[in-house]
This record gives C-alpha cells, structure tokens and sequence, in this order.
C-alpha cells in the first residue's frame, strides 16, 4: 500500500512538472512570436520616414507641439492632445539625441513627428492577437497579427501623423480588456473588475486620441446583441466611467479650457472650412456637410477594399465572412459582423470619406481573413481522403501563400505604401488617380526647395498646401518669398510666380483655374511617388 501510494504521489508529481512544462514552453512561444511580430512591423512602419515631405494636417501637429512648448494648449483645437503629446516627446527625444550623434546619423523632423504612429501601429499586432485568441484561437490570433504586421493598407496610414493610428490602438485596447474581464470574471470576479477599470481608462484615451465617441455605441451595441444577460458580470460602472472620463482628461487638460469649447462651436459650425470640395476619380464632391447631397459616392470605401487589399487576404476575408454567418451567435462572430457593417455602412453614406478613415476596416478585413484561412485549413486536415502527409504538405503551402501575399505586396509598395494597389486595381486606374490622401502631398518639399533656387525676393508660390509651402520656406531661409492659398487667394499673373498643383487638392474654388493653367502651360517640373504623379509646378509668365 505504502508502495503504490508513493508510486501514485510520483505520477502526480510527474503530472504537475509535465503540465508546468508545457505551460511555460506555451507562454515563451506566444511571447517570442509577439516579440518578433512586433519588431518586424515596427521596422516596416520605422523605416525612411523621410522619405517625402510633411502633409497640411502634419504641419498642424508641428505647430501645435511648438505652441505646447510654451505652455500654450488651446491650438488645433478639433483633436485631443494626446498623439501632439507623443509627437512632443519624439521630438524632445530626437533633439536631444541630435545634439551628440553625427551629422550622418541625426533624426530628422519628420521621422520624429511620425515615429509615434509607427510605434503605436506595430504595437497594436500583440492587442489584436489578444482579442481575437480570446474569442477565437491561438492559430487564427497568429495569423491575424501577421496579416497587421504586414498590411500594406495599414502599414501606409500608421506612416502618417494623424491620430487614427491612436484611436484604433486604445479602441482595441479597450476591447482586450473588456473580454479579458469577461473571461477572468468565471473564475475571479473581483479581478475581473480591475479589468473593466482598465477597459475604461484605454476607451478615455480613445477618446483622448480622437472625438469619435460613437466608437463607444458601436462595442456597446456589439455587447447588448452578444450578452442580452450578462447578470453580474459586467463592470462596475461607477469605476468604469470613472476610469474613462479621469484617463481622457489626464491626457487632454486642453478639453477644460473655455477656449477650447469656443474652437468647437466654430469648427462644427464650418467656420474653419477654408476650401469646399473633395475630390475622388478624377471629380470633386461636395463636404460642406456630414451628409450631403452630392457627397462621395456610397461605393467609396468598397471600391477602396476591393482595389487595395491583397488578392489571398480578400479571399480569405470571403471566405471567413461564410463562416461568420454559420457561427453568426457566437460571441466572436456577432463582434465581427457588428463592427464590419457599422464601419462600412454609416461611413459609407458620409459626404466626405479619407483613406485613412477605411483603417478600422482594414482591420476587421485581416480578422476576417484569418478566419477564413484557418477555417479553410482546418478543413483541409479534417479529409480522410487524403494522406496524412498530403494533408499537412498541402495546408502549410497555403498558410504559405497567404502569409507570403501581404508580404509580397508590402515589399512591392515600399515606402510609398499609400499607393498600394492589387491586381484589380491596376486594371481599373492608375496609382493615385482615384482616392484622395493616396499622395499625401509628396512632392511638395522637393517642389519648394526647387523654386526656391530659381526664385527672387517679391515672388510667391500658390498652392493648396501653403502651411506646408510657408514651412519648408522658412527651413530654406527664403521668407522672402509670398506664399498664397490657391482656393482662398485665387491665381493671377500679378499675384504669383509660381503655382504647384496636386489632384488631391482639387475643390470647388481652384478647379477650374487649375484647369485653364493646365491647358495653357507645360509644367515647369514634376514630381512623381512610386511612378504615381504627386505634384506639378508651372511657372506663371508675366509674373516676373
């Protein structure tokens, strides 16, 4: 007896070391994969950030932390502070670092204004694996993060320096915490606590990143049609609420200044507006109001999804929205389905739509995709009729295939990832003649530094992006040199000398000025993205 009791306290023993083990040997997987997911998609979201100039909305940020400095908050007003906040301390950073690194090795400017985004885009890899393990699979959580990490559409908009990036980082965030919750509550309620309080505090700094509070109804909703009883568990929402407003405010203390409110009443009011119109396919529509008449055609954000995703990542998205529906009350599936229609449909009715604005879908598309992928794979490995071998051969080439689809295209777009199109794009349009913020204004910089060599003092440049035109100015030392807004100022022979037009800037009040100079006059030079035609400058006749 005494025997077979040892023996039997060996076996457990022995159980406990196996199952420990293996435990481990799981944990440091998981993390070594994440480790190497997150360095791979911050080297592609890091690398030559310089390579084109600022954009109009970027500048706003630049001014805006210089303002910071000297402890004035209330600018830019129509965004929280937390991004410019970033943004402030990359460029610290980078000053700093600039001060005793050499020449060949400084940071410039607009590295340091980005790298925040591009930080915070390879960051949110590990977030969106969280979320979609806990309501799916380890398998289909690697496949997504891989699909993030090298998503050219995404890759693109994380480059930039608006606050999307942000926003989509502490929405999802948020959620990993929410469902985080809901599973620890089974077994540890008062824990689970502690992470709807941390659910909260990332939706604050959600909104601390972004006032887009209906990204709130949306999870909202998500949770009434997935959990129409979820009894005591749920978040305390005292703590919770309590966690948003104290995180939103502690990184937006601009949101208390009356200043502050008095800059939204003129920017909802369309005060600020200085140009109407916006363009897409070659027409400029109408944005002087959310819902407009005459908006961007409802098909906007469709025709972005079919032309720029990869071809593999679209076909397993098809395939995974069939298996959506088949498992459509399940908890996973009712929050992909809530968020694909409530993104694509409401924006899609929008008068004004941006590229950047499709990043949500984006994402929910490379869950969707994993989805389908290791569905299709699963599958696969359940056919009997195919050798165990066959099996496995076949199923690893096309997990192959479909991971090595998004890297092929993000290798193909580099560094201009904006520009990315599939195989359907190609055929229909060139790259950057149909979606707006396509060329972000790349050109520009070169543009300035050109005619700054070729103009006198007296000259001025017209352009659409003047804040960006009046900044590369003032780094070339030539404030000599008038910058005019072409929809504010209008274009004349006594007014300007040199005129630099971009199709994304076409509106109501340039285009058919735009349109007679182009009739007229051969550019004087141009400036190409990835062979995509970015800017045009014409040098006026007369004006000299």
């Amino acid at each position: 007896m005494a025997a077979a009791a040892v023996s039997t306290t060996h076996t457990i023993t022995w159980a406990h070391t196996s199952l420990d083990r293996v435990i481990v040997s799981r944990v440091a997987a998981r993390t070594a994969f994440l480790l190497i997911t997150f360095v791979c998609a911050l080297g592609l979201r890091a690398a030559a950030l310089s390579t084109y100039g600022f954009s109009e909305d970027e500048i706003n940020k630049v001014r805006a932390i210089e303002q910071y400095r000297q402890g004035r908050l209330v600018v830019n007003a129509e965004h929280p502070m937390l991004m410019k906040l970033a943004m402030l301390a990359s460029v610290e950073t980078a000053s700093a670092w600039n001060r005793v690194a050499p020449t060949s090795q400084a940071v410039s400017l607009e590295t340091a204004i980005r790298f925040p985004n591009a930080l915070v885009g390879a960051a949110t890899t590990s977030v969106l694996f969280g979320i979609v393990e806990l309501l799916f699979s380890t398998p289909v959580a690697a496949l997504t993060a891989l699909f993030w990490a090298f998503d050219v559409n995404v890759i693109g908009i994380n480059r930039i320096g608006k606050e999307d990036t942000f926003l989509m980082f502490f929405f999802l965030l948020a959620i990993w915490c929410y469902e985080r919750a809901k599973r620890v509550w089974r077994t540890d309620p008062n824990a689970a606590q502690a992470w709807y309080t941390a659910s909260g505090g990332a939706f604050g700094l959600m909104l601390a990143s972004k006032y887009f509070p209906h990204y709130l109804g949306i999870y909202a909703l998500f949770n009434v049609l997935a959990d129409r009883h979820p009894g005591a568990n749920r978040p305390n929402r005292v703590r919770h609420y309590a966690a948003m407003a104290a995180s939103f405010v502690a990184a937006n203390v601009a949101v208390l200044h009356p200043a502050t409110w008095i800059y939204w009443l003129h920017y909802l009011n369309g005060d600020m507006n200085v140009h109407h119109g916006h363009p897409y396919a070659g027409q400029v529509y109408a944005n002087s109001a959310l819902f407009a008449l005459g908006g961007v055609p409802a098909t906007f954000y469709l025709h972005l999804l079919v032309t720029k995703i990869p071809l593999v990542v679209l076909g397993g998205a098809i395939a995974g929205l069939v298996d959506l529906v088949r498992h459509r009350r399940e908890r996973g599936s009712v929050l992909l389905l809530v968020w694909a229609f409530l993104f694509l449909v409401p924006y899609s009715l929008t008068a004004g739509k941006f590229l950047r604005y499709a990043l949500p879908m984006f994402t929910i598309v490379d869950v969707i995709a994993a989805v389908g992928v290791m569905s299709g794979i699963g599958w696969l490995l359940r056919k009997t009729w195919l050798r165990p071998a066959t099996r496995v051969t076949v199923a690893t080439a096309a997990l192959i295939v479909c991971v090595g689809g998004p890297i092929v295209a993000e290798q193909a777009a580099a560094p201009f990832y904006s520009l990315s199109q599939n195989r359907i794009g190609v055929h229909f349009a060139r790259a950057g003649a149909t979606f707006p913020e396509e060329t972000y204004d790349f050109g520009v910089r070169e543009a300035v530094a050109e005619i700054a060599r070729q103009s006198g003092p007296g000259d001025a440049i017209v352009s659409d992006a003047p804040n960006v035109v009046a900044f590369y100015l003032s780094r070339l030392l030539r404030t000599d040199i008038k910058v005019r807004a072409l929809s504010g100022d209008g274009l004349s022979c006594e007014s300007a000398s040199w005129l630099i037009v971009q199709r994304e800037h076409l509106t109501f009040e340039n285009r058919d000025a735009v349109a007679r100079v182009q009739r007229e006059l051969p550019p004087w030079r141009e400036y190409f993205a990835a062979g995509a035609l970015a800017a045009q400058v014409y040098r006026i006749p007369g004006s000299r």
